[in-house]
């Protein structure tokens, strides 16, 4: 299996009917020839084998018992090759080395082990981290303040107080990101972001608004993160996204204007970049987005390409 993005190589069967059997809903699963794996996961980190290739680490059996009693949460992800998958929420402790844990492992952020780690079970914590953190940020029904608890294998969070009973669903945040192109074609628009380290350049990009569509978003983003009017704005790919909720919607547009003004300041530089100056800028990994990472390297490679 080839993947296009980090975090797309998931593909467990989420089995959605399975959500509403407490056998499934509950901690783990007791239906034959089906064996329950736990991914712990503490304050949006995942468990991992420590080393230079480090893998996820599934707890079975008395351990995945263990760590299931032991967690605020836990989430029925789906099923896989014979194995049903849950994450653990384990965020209510302030050490997790005092948990009941296999030796040698480590709770890591994924942007850490971007690239580093297999891509299918990449996607697998990536799922898991999203839906751990979504039940940590709303515990309180958002209409009343009454204390939500979860339902539906932990797909759903409903309100205590009966009078409100409100369910509350994970959401997604949508977010445009976006290759600008120079009217002519032969150079492209990079930012670098204020939030970027160093001088690490990279398209522009930004969350969708309510009210208005993704073209409508690429437009309003290049426009006022940059001073630059766009048309032309077609979708090409998507990458999931969960840090801590979001899809990234990738696009192409094409420049109306050229001349440059970051005066929103949420960019700090703004630049036209021919394709030698862009790959001169790809040979250091320290000004653009590494390789096999992010859909943003994948929109300007694409472009590259192409000339």
């Amino acid at each position: 299996m080839t993947f296009r993005f980090y975090f797309d190589g998931i593909h467990i069967d989420r089995a959605p009917h399975l959500r509403r059997e407490p056998d499934w809903s509950a901690a783990g699963s007791s239906r034959e020839r089906v064996v329950a794996r736990f991914l712990p996961i503490w304050r949006d980190q995942s468990l991992v084998l420590a080393g230079d290739q480090p893998q996820a680490v599934y707890l079975e059996l008395e351990a995945g018992r263990a760590i299931c009693e032991a967690g605020s949460c836990t989430v029925f992800l789906g099923l896989d090759n014979g194995a049903a998958y849950y994450a653990v929420d384990l965020s209510q402790y302030d050490d997790p080395t005092q948990l009941p844990l296999p030796s040698g492992t480590v709770f890591e952020d994924l942007r850490r082990l971007a690239s580093t780690i297999d891509q299918v079970e990449a996607g697998k914590l990536a799922y898991g981290r999203a839906l751990a953190h979504w039940h940590r940020m709303h515990q309180f029904c958002g209409a009343c303040g009454a204390p939500t608890l979860p339902s539906k294998g932990g797909h759903e969070r409903v309100c205590t107080n009966e009078a409100c009973a409100r369910r509350h669903f994970p959401r997604t945040d949508p977010a445009v990101i976006m290759l600008v192109t120079h009217p002519n074609g032969d150079k492209c628009l990079l930012g670098r972001n204020k939030r970027f380290q160093g001088l690490r350049f990279s398209t522009l990009a930004g969350f969708v608004e309510p009210g208005e569509t993704l073209e409508q978003a690429v437009r309003r983003e290049v426009k006022e993160e940059s001073g630059v009017v766009t048309t032309d704005e077609t979708y090409q790919a998507s990458q999931p996204w969960p840090f801590p909720a979001s899809i990234m919607l990738g696009f192409r547009a094409r420049a109306v204007t050229t001349e440059i003004n970051c005066e929103d300041q949420e960019l700090i530089e703004a630049k036209w970049c021919t394709r030698d100056e862009v790959r001169a800028m790809a040979s250091d990994g320290g000004i653009l987005p590494p390789p096999a990472y992010s859909i943003s390297r994948w929109l300007i490679d694409t472009w590259l390409n192409e000339g």
